[in-house]
């Protein structure tokens, strides 16, 4: 009840300033800031039709929010925003971010940006555009579209050797659990060996007919379109090797990850890559270790996925950012952007998320 009641304030608090104008007045008179919007895909494409609503924005609403803030604020790349804030004077800044670097980033988004005339930053796992390989998790999804949740549970239960994984999977589906495909990729996410998991994905993807490169190539970009994407005034970052949780790593290993995962698209680039993005990016998927691994590698700045705006105080290693996706609300943007959940704060009103 305390958590919808919160939600219910929170939108009307977000209405009210945008409806009214009274955001134009917030913005003036909160310290200027920089706000960092994050999304994966850009729809409509082939290449995200079987990933969930949560990494999709219609590329038609992506251009309304980018419009709309156009007009009243400075919109850049992460790179560019944070030398600004830094620099201090001018008007509060706004980045768009999508994160893992999917092929509709360069078809629909990159001509989208063009007309606006506005930049973006895109972060890139290496070892897609290198290898053609994907994480476990678009394999999670591509076999979602040829069993259900509940076969897909199953057939994994007959293959792993963690029988609790298993079963508590399991309960997802025969109680009737609110999102059991959230719950079960949550799972295998934090709870279950990654070997495992790995090999157990593998294995059924391979039965139901999975072609890694064939999914890869639908998925991700490639070299070309990506250095095509940084001609566009695209900024291109980091994003480690394989998006690994890196807090489940050792620490040589995390290294690895973030040092590789630069000095490819550095090699492929024929560029400084100065900007990453923590892979999951809660404060649970990273640690001290890793983001120390960040500096050592030679980048300036890396993201999160923690909401909220960024001032030049923020760490430069621990940035905010704001989900979008499908039903992003641009009054709920607005309200972040201009200091008005800040302001709120400010009053003992925690109206963020």
């Amino acid at each position: 009840m305390k958590h919808k009641l919160k939600l219910a304030a929170r939108e009307f608090y977000a209405r009210v300033l945008f409806h009214t104008g009274l955001h134009a007045v917030v913005n003036a008179v909160m310290p200027r800031r920089l706000t960092i919007l994050a999304g994966h895909c850009v729809s409509p494409s082939p290449s995200s039709e079987h990933l969930p609503s949560e990494m999709k924005i219609d590329v038609h609403a992506l251009e309304s929010i980018l419009a709309w803030f156009k007009a009243r604020y400075d919109v850049c790349t992460i790179g560019t925003g944070v030398e600004k804030l830094r620099q201090g004077g001018g008007k509060s800044l706004v980045a768009l971010s999508m994160d893992d670097g999917y092929r509709d980033n360069h078809r629909v988004m990159q001509p989208m940006l063009q007309k606006l005339g506005v930049g973006a930053t895109v972060f890139l796992e290496s070892r897609a555009l290198d290898e053609r390989r994907v994480n476990w998790s678009h394999k999670f999804f591509w076999i979602l579209t040829k069993l259900s949740i509940a076969e897909f549970i199953h057939r994994y239960g007959e293959l792993c050797e963690d029988e609790r994984s298993y079963h508590v999977a399991n309960q997802y589906v025969t109680e009737g659990r609110e999102d059991p495909v959230y719950q079960f990729k949550r799972l295998l996410k934090y709870e279950t060996d990654p070997h495992d998991r790995d090999r157990v994905i593998d294995l059924i993807f391979a039965e139901q007919g999975g072609d890694e490169t064939r999914l890869a190539d639908l998925l991700y970009v490639t070299w070309e379109e990506a250095r095509a994407m940084q001609a566009a005034g695209i900024e291109l970052g980091g994003h480690t090797v394989s998006h690994a949780i890196l807090s489940k790593l050792e620490p040589a290993e995390a290294e690895r990850e973030i040092r590789e995962g630069r000095e490819s698209l550095k090699n492929n680039l024929g560029s400084e890559i100065p900007t990453f993005a923590y892979p999951w990016g809660r404060r649970w998927d990273f640690n001290e270790a890793a983001e120390a691994a960040v500096t050592r590698a030679g980048f300036r700045t890396a993201v999160t996925m923690h909401a909220g705006t960024n001032r030049p105080d923020t760490p430069p290693t621990r940035l905010h950012r704001l989900a979008i996706d499908e039903n992003a609300k641009l009054h709920l943007l607005v309200a972040e952007a201009c200091g008005g959940f800040a302001l709120a704060a400010k009053f003992g009103l925690k109206l963020s998320e």
